[in-house]
């Protein structure tokens, strides 16, 4: 009898491990998760006929994220870390008292471990100041914002076992770009004055009020009137954080958010399907034009904008491209920028036409061994070359300037590179790469 119910819990085991598969092979794979790609069965052989060298890293993952009852997994999975330990079981999410969840690549930030060089804060700072130049050639106001973490705002509901690190990304660089007079919207100011909680409890952003708390910031920084904040709200228990979908993806748990009694009057002029489209465009019945950079942050955002601007541009090109403020007709320049994300202002250049300077500038400027290059990607300038090069080590405060013997550029500095757009008819040959002072 024994020995009967040993085989029966063998069958029934490996029938268990068999239905992943078996329902993979008989229903296709799972939906994906939040912020996944779904997953499709590689081919043997490539188009052109060669043999596919990725294909078994491709079953691996389409096996892996495709599996049945996958989501289901993950959920429970989550839900028994979460309620026995407290824990996370997704090393994107972190559960803080009180079950706020906060978003694990973060971490470095709140910690500090991700904090940039003095260096980098410098470029950061000098490279607004270098678009807010152009942006103001061109007829347009230029305005720089940073939304804070929730972290920051809320360290009660942080995760006790990290430590938030003092001398924040954020901070530094509002006193960089205090020296270059960028314009700047404040947002930390404002949201710790409200006592009402303006980030949702499960979702890394803010909720429909904190982005009208924002949208009036901004606006009053460009001496432009919203007061969308101070209106009537509907609350409805409708949002899904995302944060809570990546911890359980089949969760049915809902928080509250907020929509103006009085609608918002706007209408989409792009090919709209949803607010995190790459780009967005919009008119009204306000007055004057806009173009915004943004993030996930502007995703319930850039509606208040776009229905105070008559016309709008909203990009969420991660290379600001300013060429686009004559394509609008701008009248403002709005970037907005996470603060766990301000090494982006580095990592990716804005696309602009390299500033021209006195040739007065060299005196206090010493020429650098540097070869420069012509991006083989090519240059989203009509007229213009994207060059880049690598830099020796250098001065934390040390612009990158440019000299073909006559004309002196300013090029976008980074911590050891430089990326400049100068026009097609200079000879990289005859280009000297100089540091020095602004």
């Amino acid at each position: 009898m024994k020995r009967q119910w040993k085989i029966v819990f063998i069958i029934v085991f490996f029938a268990v491990c068999l239905i992943p598969s078996a329902g993979l092979l008989l229903s296709g794979p799972a939906e994906p998760a939040a912020n996944e790609v779904p997953v499709t069965l590689p081919k043997i052989k490539n188009y052109d006929g060669t043999w596919n060298s990725s294909y078994f890293s491709g079953l691996r993952d389409y096996v892996g994220k495709g599996f049945f009852l996958r989501l289901e997994g993950i959920t429970g999975w989550n839900t028994l870390s979460s309620g026995l330990f407290h824990s996370s079981g997704n090393e994107d999410v972190l559960i803080g008292p009180d079950d706020w969840l906060f978003f694990g690549g973060a971490r470095n930030d709140i910690s500090g471990a991700g904090q940039m060089t003095d260096r980098e804060i410098w470029c950061a700072a000098r490279s607004l100041y270098l678009m807010q130049e152009y942006a103001e050639s061109q007829g347009a106001e230029f305005l720089f914002t940073i939304p804070c973490g929730k972290y920051t705002l809320y360290p009660d509901h942080a995760p006790r076992y990290i430590k938030v690190a003092e001398g924040s990304n954020r901070t530094r660089l509002m006193k960089s770009m205090e020296k270059f007079d960028v314009h700047y919207a404040d947002l930390y100011e404002a949201f710790t004055t409200e006592d009402e909680i303006l980030y949702w409890k499960w979702d890394s952003h803010w909720n429909a009020r904190g982005a009208a708390l924002a949208a009036d910031v901004i606006l009053e920084q460009m001496q432009e009137d919203g007061n969308y904040f101070e209106k009537d709200y509907t609350e409805e228990m409708d949002h899904t954080g995302d944060l809570y979908a990546m911890l359980y993806p089949t969760g049915t748990k809902k928080e509250a958010d907020y929509t103006p009694v009085e609608p918002l009057s706007f209408e989409h002029t792009s090919n709209f399907h949803s607010y995190d489209d790459m780009t967005i465009t919009t008119e009204s019945g306000g007055t004057g034009s806009l173009l915004m950079f943004r993030d996930s942050s502007g995703r319930n955002l850039y509606p208040y904008l776009a229905d105070h601007f008559g016309k709008a541009l909203f990009s969420r090109l991660n290379a600001y491209d300013l060429t686009l403020i004559k394509q609008q007709q701008a009248d403002h320049v709005v970037i907005e920028l996470a603060e766990r994300t301000l090494n982006y202002l580095l990592k990716y250049p804005a696309v602009y036409p390299a500033p021209t300077r006195s040739e007065s500038v060299l005196a206090s400027a010493s020429a650098v061994t540097c070869k420069p290059v012509e991006d083989p990607n090519g240059s989203q300038v009509e007229g213009f070359k994207k060059i880049t090069g690598e830099l020796p080590a250098v001065e934390t405060e040390s612009a990158v300037y440019l000299f073909t013997g006559i004309t002196l550029y300013e090029a976008i500095p980074g911590e050891s590179s430089f990326t400049a757009y100068i026009p097609d008819d200079v000879s990289i040959e005859q280009l000297q790469v100089y540091i020095g002072d602004i």
